[in-house]
């Protein structure tokens, strides 16, 4: 197998002492790795690809250090977009060889709404959706309810941010979506998407590849602890996963997994990712596969993380993965993830 050297792992840790300014922006910090977090997974990759060194975007003159380098990009999705794209314009500025979603797949990954219309012209099935642009006025806030009158809850986000930042749900009730949509909007003024709630299993389909994209075993969330409660994986539980953990999906129905790994297949290309990317969607009770969203460049965290568990699935860990990806691999699993499991 080849071995690439001289490999710059570009990372987002925050400054010591950066604040959190306001209490909403714990959805910000909460998609950060820290120094406990990113020194052992370091460590790990530099055991599968020699050469590899770390350099964080936080570290002053790191833009100077990338020019004519190979770069692993590992920097997206930490933060807001305007900021956690930035290190990707300096990539693609310095000329340098890098792994990670070009500035398109990233702006078509985050347009969350676009992304959504995209899926469903090549017939996935999306949760319905309206664009908000400004806080709504009763009795727009009560037109947008009646719209979703089938719905009893649902979800409010950003329209172009990544990482689960400003994720909630609503009631369908024409006061909790005003004053909620009012809220979240003083906090982060922007372009909000409302989609109606969909009940079911939380699946992600991890892709790698640069020349085509082959799907990871799919993982579904599972739940520590049985609840009636309508759940939303925001970027707080996200983060810390409590009570939650990833499983494979290998004894599913294979009707179900082939249209998980075909959603997978149709959003990376569709979205133009490339290198690695994850596809997260719903599982409705009745069976069916609802398409969420296309993250570009997630996190590749070791122990409960979405990939570091569909890695295991095959007998891989996180730095074969990454490895495969530089050396652009396909995954050794055999003819296809359908096979995982059985």
């Amino acid at each position: 197998m080849r071995l690439d050297l001289g490999v710059i792992f570009l990372y987002n840790v925050l400054r010591r002492g950066t604040r959190v300014s306001r209490k909403n922006d714990i959805d910000i910090i909460a998609n950060f790795e820290t120094r406990s977090t990113i020194d052992p997974l370091i460590e790990h990759l530099q055991l599968h690809v020699p050469g590899l060194s770390g350099l964080n975007i936080a570290t002053d003159g790191w833009e100077e250090r990338v020019h004519g380098e190979k770069v692993f990009n590992y920097t997206y999705g930490f933060g807001l977009l305007k900021d956690s794209a930035y290190p990707t314009f300096i990539l693609e500025a310095a000329s340098a060889e890098y792994y990670g979603a070009t500035p398109s797949g990233i702006y078509l990954s985050a347009n969350k709404p676009h992304a959504a219309e995209l899926m469903s012209s090549l017939g996935f099935l999306c949760p319905r959706q309206r664009i908000v642009s400004r806080p709504p006025s009763s009795s727009e806030a009560a037109e947008i309810c009646s719209y979703f009158k089938k719905s009893e809850y649902l979800v409010l986000k950003p329209a172009y941010e990544e990482s689960s930042v400003g994720l909630r749900l609503l009631v369908n009730d024409p006061d909790d979506v005003r004053s909620s949509v009012a809220s979240l909007y003083r906090w982060r003024p922007g372009v909000f998407v409302i989609q109606e709630y969909v009940d079911g299993v939380d699946v992600t389909v991890p892709v790698v590849g640069r020349s085509d994209g082959h799907c990871l075993p799919a993982v579904a969330l599972q739940h520590e602890a049985e609840s009636s409660e309508p759940f939303i994986f925001d970027a707080v539980l996200k983060a810390s996963k409590p009570r939650l953990h990833y499983a494979p999906i290998g004894d599913w129905p294979r009707e179900q997994r082939e249209t998980l790994y075909d959603m997978a297949l149709n959003a990376f290309a569709i979205t133009e990712q490339r290198d690695y990317a994850r596809l997260d969607c719903r599982v409705s009770p009745d069976g069916r596969c609802w398409f969420l969203e296309m993250n570009a460049n997630p996190q590749l965290s070791l122990g409960k993380g979405s990939i570091a568990v569909s890695a295991d699935a095959i007998g891989l860990a996180v730095g074969e993965v990454v490895q495969s990806i530089i050396n652009d691999q396909s995954p050794d699993y055999g003819a296809s993830p359908l096979e995982i499991g059985l």
